[in-house]
């Protein structure tokens, strides 16, 4: 990267800042000369949260780069000024861009490198970084504190030969409030920048709270101090069909939240959509276009809210409907879960003078991957994992687990046993809650009929595994796992809190289709539709509670 040239800077301002003389033509002998086109904005800022593009992004070496369907996956859209009526096929690109302290982003090896601000030809910005390792973990990464860097743009057009410059600006993401407060590469400054927690205003207006409230299971407080800080019913109302007959319902949910893509640019080969809002629902499924890791705006079918919202502890709840129709001897699942890929924040510990030697100093400055569930076929896992990359040595790893089975000889959660076997047309609805605390957890389920009610999950159907090196290393015996469960109340049962990783950071919601399905799978057989997604929090946001660094 290379500073901008001084005359360069010159033809940028006069190619886009020039007037004509009024009531003239554009010529030199009447006035200023005005190029047919300029360029509009003059500055743009990073999202809180994006992704960050390589040469070989997605496996697809000479894919697009940015797409302008999933706003996720660039800064900026670069708008031109067409004058007197010009009708141009503007090309744009980065011709050059300031040094800086730069912002750099690290695979799994430590290898890193710095990301520059690129532009496709129709005038998408990205960031972008070289890469020479097959990682590819560092593709989503928090931006917070990315450097403020001049940028110069060039549009030109092939057929009149035009090209106009034009000198703007790329910032960090608006600041923190109160982040000034600390100042300087402090660890308090890393806790405000990153490791707060983002939440929608508004999103709950115009839900019924205090019939939804009742509904709720018997969490840590009363259920009147909790509040609705996020609904959604999936109730958007889809646009008209295009000319496939598609209707792109992703494009009802509120971009200020949700991270998205077309629909209708993602078809099994019946041409049903991957992943689509329709019916007051939103339907994922599986098949090879839809669950392939390297196909996809987000290398996968799904949704989350990145950058966007971002919760930490409370109640959150969801029901989904699923068919046991799969495709056999093929691994794919669907999952829901509270996560980022928190290892893009490790490689700014030294910078900001974090230092981790203890589960407490992990679990403060590192998220936790909270699997509301994560649904195999026809079973599924809800679980916490904590340090799951293995990242920090001297801290083992450690994992829950809450087992449902769905059809053969095996049980439910909460001890409902249904024995049989599935017919590929049979459905079951769930609900599943989750309240995370500072304490620790409380894991709910419901299935339509065999539960009449929320079910917490007792102590004897949670399995607590300690992991070394990336490999399962042993299930916890049953007294070996005492010391990570309370009871609020002793010897009641349902005031049960799990104290294996208990996660401190705030972390965004992501749905996703996913799997090994390939070309012999070309349909969608198995699906999952959510009704909606909620969240609770308490008024006092548990702040009568000392956490654990389990």
């Amino acid at each position: 990267m290379k500073q901008l040239h001084a005359g360069m800077a010159v033809l940028c301002i006069a190619a886009v800042l020039a007037t004509t003389t009024v009531g003239g033509s554009a010529g030199a002998t009447e006035g200023v000369y005005r190029p047919a086109a300029g360029i509009a904005d003059a500055d743009y800022s990073v999202p809180y949260y994006g992704r960050v593009w390589n040469d070989r992004s997605w496996g697809r070496p000479h894919g697009p780069e940015a797409a302008a369907t999933a706003r996720a996956q660039y800064l900026g859209a670069v708008t031109a000024v067409e004058r007197d009526g010009t009708d141009l096929g503007l090309s744009f690109a980065v011709e050059d861009q300031s040094e800086s302290a730069g912002y750099v982003t690290c695979d799994r090896r430590g290898d890193c490198h710095d990301i520059a601000v690129r532009a496709t030809p129709e005038g998408l910005l990205y960031l972008h970084a070289e890469r020479n390792t097959t990682d590819t973990r560092y593709w989503m990464m928090h931006l917070a504190d990315f450097p403020r860097r001049a940028v110069e743009l060039s549009a030109t057009d092939a057929d009149s030969g035009l090209k106009v410059y034009r000198e703007v600006t790329v910032e960090p993401p608006p600041e923190a409030a109160d982040c000034e407060d600390y100042g300087g590469d402090t660890p308090e400054t890393f806790t405000c920048l990153f490791l707060r927690e983002l939440l929608p205003a508004g999103q709950a207006a115009d839900a019924n709270e205090k019939r939804l409230r009742r509904r709720l299971p018997r969490l840590v407080q009363d259920s009147s101090n909790y509040r609705l800080v996020f609904a959604e019913e999936f109730n958007g109302t889809p646009p008209a069909a295009d000319a496939n007959g598609c209707r792109d319902g992703l494009s009802t949910l509120d971009s200020a939240v949700w991270n998205y893509a077309d629909a209708c640019k993602n078809l099994d080969s019946r041409n049903a959509a991957c992943g689509n809002v329709a019916g007051g629902a939103y339907m994922m499924g599986a098949a090879g276009p839809c669950s392939s890791r390297i196909i996809g705006p987000f290398g996968f079918t799904g949704i989350n809210t990145y950058g966007n919202l971002h919760m930490k502890y409370g109640y959150i709840e969801m029901k989904y409907t699923f068919n046991a129709d799969v495709w056999p001897n093929k691994y794919y699942n669907f999952t829901t879960v509270l996560y980022t890929h928190g290892q893009k924040l490790r490689y700014l510990r030294d910078r900001y003078g974090v230092e981790v030697h203890d589960w407490e100093d992990l679990l403060k400055q590192t998220e936790v991957e909270i699997d509301i569930f994560e649904h195999d076929n026809r079973k599924e896992s809800a679980s916490q994992n904590a340090n799951w990359d293995h990242h920090d040595e001297g801290l083992t790893p450690i994992r829950t687990h809450k087992w449902a089975n769905y059809c053969g000889y095996f049980h439910w959660v909460g001890h409902v046993d249904i024995r049989k076997r599935c017919k590929p047309d049979d459905t079951f609805t769930v609900t599943r809650g989750i309240e995370w605390t500072p304490r620790g957890y409380r894991t709910y389920i419901r299935v339509r009929y065999h539960h009449n009610y929320l079910t917490i999950v007792p102590k004897d159907m949670i399995s607590i595994e300690l992991r070394h090196g990336g490999t399962r290393q042993r299930f916890l015996s049953s007294g070996e796992k005492d010391k990570y469960f309370e009871y609020l109340v002793p010897g009641d049962a349902g005031s049960l809190l799990e104290q294996a990783a208990v996660g401190h950071v705030p972390v965004p919601i992501a749905l996703s289709s996913w799997g090994y399905l390939d070309s012999a799978n070309p349909y969608i057989r198995s699906r999952m539709k959510f009704d909606y997604i909620r969240v609770w929090q308490p008024e006092n946001h548990y702040a009568d509670m000392e956490p654990v660094y389990q």
